[in-house]
């Protein structure tokens, strides 16, 4: 397990594939150094350090930054664990559009690659797209689970992913 301070202050963690800093990029390593950098996002306040985490790396690395927004079955109004369900995939792919958008400048926003997936299981879907990238951003989580600082989602992902993870730390909105 390592950290890192990526510049910004952020305070990044990456951990598994044997990494001791900002991703390690090894040809050995599970996941693929040649993948893009996966920035998993979610409506939480935290995509803008998110991207600009991922866009660094993906620079550094020389690979795609690619978004992702997994899509549960959750069903508004009835949903009271998520901050935002969608009704259709319509809805998802706005969201994440406005993610991208309110997070990276025009120019940059175009060149972002895009998947929106519906998944029971979020956790499974992210394991599996790490597969094939180099580095998988995440959120620690905004709402962090019982006895640590990471959300359910990531904690159940370091122990899940083929691919280094960058775990960056939720940062309440200024004001």
């Amino acid at each position: 397990m390592g950290s890192t301070d990526d510049g910004a202050g952020l305070g990044v963690m990456v951990v598994g594939a044997g990494s001791d800093a900002p991703g390690n990029g090894r040809a050995d390593a599970p996941g693929h150094s040649s993948g893009p950098v996966l920035v998993a996002l979610d409506d939480d306040g935290n995509a803008a350090a998110l991207t600009a985490y991922g866009r660094a790396e993906a620079r550094r690395r020389g690979v795609a930054l690619r978004t992702v927004y997994v899509w549960t079955d959750c069903r508004p109004p009835d949903c009271d664990h998520h901050r935002a369900c969608h009704r259709d995939l319509g809805g998802a792919v706005r969201m994440l559009a406005h993610l991208i958008g309110e997070s990276l400048p025009p120019d940059e926003a175009n060149e972002v690659e895009r998947d929106v997936l519906h998944a029971a299981d979020p956790v499974q879907a992210l394991a599996e797209l790490s597969a094939s990238a180099s580095l998988l951003v995440l959120g620690a989580g905004s709402l962090p689970g019982p006895g640590g600082l990471l959300g359910d989602t990531t904690r159940e992902l370091v122990a899940r992913t083929r691919c280094p993870i960058a775990v960056v730390p939720h940062r309440a909105p200024a004001g």
